[in-house]
């Protein structure tokens, strides 16, 4: 288990098979067709309820920002998070035991292990645990419970008992607003002309515009030159994007 501390203040956490993004929070995630998923979220980390939330969504609609937000919200402050992501490969399901003390349990890519008996029972028992100690469990996956393969009966009827929160991706106007923010946290300011190049130019889920956007800040920082179309246009040929 590797331990991690999100830098500015973050809540430590118990981050396994994942470095946490100190960036991802509640207040740069533009919640476009999601808000009411992401008010129910908000509403049960300020009451300090337990209980499990299974999102679902496909790639890049915003599914571990909403993981990692919560892991950093201030109301997590007295005990770790637990992020665990499962779609990285390389980790066994003993990972998860003693998780269930944690102040919140946030499980990513929990698809990745459907069908997996070793995986199903461990995290049928973690479910359990952190129930019966009152804390809020928030898992995530590429679709619904019942259209998932899992094979555990009682893991299915845990997780559809949960509150269940499809997430939709953005529109066009929502991902520009998304990439702004994010490149108002990192400290510059995304033009229209360069906001509206990454759009002609990037696939256009958020994964991968949050990802350049990252190499554009480091680039951009390295080379002492604002953030251009120009300068955008020479990374992207650089790394054998797009142009």
């Amino acid at each position: 288990m590797n331990g991690a501390r999100g830098s500015g203040g973050a809540p430590d956490q118990l981050a396994l098979g994942v470095t946490l993004t100190s960036r991802r929070r509640f207040a740069n995630f533009v919640p476009g067709p999601n808000a009411a998923a992401v008010a129910a979220l908000q509403d049960l980390l300020a009451r300090g309820a337990g209980g499990a939330v299974y999102l679902w969504g496909g790639a890049g609609s915003g599914k571990t920002h909403l993981l990692e937000a919560c892991c950093a919200h201030p109301a997590v402050r007295d005990r770790p998070a637990a992020y665990v992501a499962l779609g990285d490969g390389g980790a066994a399901p003993g990972m998860l035991d003693g998780l269930a003390e944690a102040g919140i349990v946030c499980i990513d890519d929990a698809h990745a292990v459907a069908g997996d008996p070793a995986w199903e029972e461990a995290l049928f028992h973690l479910y359990n645990r952190a129930d019966q100690a009152g804390r809020l469990m928030v898992f995530a996956a590429r679709a619904a419970p019942r259209a998932t393969p899992w094979r555990l009966a009682d893991l299915v009827s845990r997780f559809t008992a949960a509150v269940i929160w499809r997430l939709h991706p953005l529109a066009d106007r929502e991902r520009r607003e998304a990439l702004r923010r994010h490149a108002r946290d990192r400290g510059f300011e995304l033009g229209d002309e360069v906001t509206d190049y990454l759009m002609r130019r990037l696939p256009r889920d958020m994964e991968s515009l949050t990802g350049f956007l990252e190499r554009l800040d480091r680039s951009s920082l390295a080379a002492q030159r604002r953030v251009t179309v120009p300068f955008v246009r020479d990374l992207l040929e650089a790394t054998g994007g797009s142009s």
